[in-house]
């Protein structure tokens, strides 16, 4: 498949970014089903955990697999440690936001942001790509994300600013660029096909080579799969998981370590024992 640069014009972008928040409101739903039935298991969980990155490189929706997402939602979780303290001046994490006015307050909103049809959210989206792209591949994933979260919300203020003209910044505006960033990201590992709307009949996506493609051949196959427990590393309340990652059933990432707690009935992933580096690399 020959590679080919994407070349959406503006009046294509309302289009596209409603396709896009539609696909990634389909990816979360996926993640919560399947996360259900995986919790009871520490290798299930490890291997969600691996394959969920593996697969598209995404790192955060990995993170519903983890103790960040143990207690709320993880969209809630960053919404409580990343979004409100800059929409909230003086705001910290715990704090009830009832009755606080900020930066997502009604009457910030200036009259692009009052009348955009999804033109200038696209751009949006387009503008903070190569910024996301940056953070992801300096620090090699996602497993540092008090730094991604927090840089990348710094930035999405400055440049949302830029483009529609007014101070107004809301949760909507991150989690809508962020996980599209994130979608793309993907896309440019596992390359992409033609896609048109099929009411309007515009193409909404242009075909591409991605990453995997190229070192592994159009129909590579990933498959992350459990090697067992790291030796003396397993009890009741704790486990190591040691996962392989096969391409093409060659062993290109053998017993990547995957720390797990259980609290209650359910494990969950100990992101911060974790390294995911070598998930970001072995298709170069």
């Amino acid at each position: 498949m020959a590679k080919k640069k994407k070349q959406m014009n503006l009046k294509l972008y309302g289009t596209a970014a409603i396709l896009i928040v539609a696909a990634v409101l389909a990816a979360i739903t996926f993640f919560t089903y399947t996360s259900r039935y995986t919790a009871f298991s520490p290798e299930k969980m490890a291997v969600a955990y691996v394959d969920t990155i593996a697969q598209t490189g995404d790192g955060y929706n990995a993170y519903k697999n983890t103790l960040l997402s143990k207690d709320m939602k993880f969209g809630d979780y960053i919404r409580e440690n990343y979004i409100n303290p800059v929409v909230y001046e003086n705001y910290k994490p715990g704090d009830s936001t009832k009755g606080l006015k900020g930066l997502n307050d009604e009457a910030l909103k200036g009259e692009k942001t009052l009348n955009d049809d999804g033109t200038l959210k696209g751009k949006m989206i387009d503008e903070m790509y190569p910024f996301f792209e940056e953070l992801i591949t300096a620090n090699s994933g996602f497993d540092n994300c008090d730094l991604i979260f927090t840089s990348y919300i710094e930035k999405l203020v400055e440049v949302r600013q830029e483009i529609f003209g007014d101070k107004y910044f809301d949760d909507e505006a991150f989690f809508t660029a962020f996980e599209a960033n994130v979608l793309t990201y993907g896309e440019s590992l596992t390359g992409t096909e033609d896609e048109y709307d099929s009411n309007t009949g515009v193409q909404t996506k242009f075909a591409s080579t991605g990453a995997y493609q190229e070192k592994f051949g159009d129909d590579y196959k990933i498959e992350v799969v459990s090697n067992g427990f790291k030796e003396g590393s397993a009890d009741a309340d704790k486990a190591v998981v040691n996962i392989n990652v096969l391409v093409n059933g060659k062993v290109e990432i053998e017993n990547l370590p995957v720390t797990l707690v259980k609290i209650g009935r359910s494990w969950y992933v100990d992101s911060a024992a974790c390294d995911t580096s070598a998930l970001y690399g072995f298709y170069k």
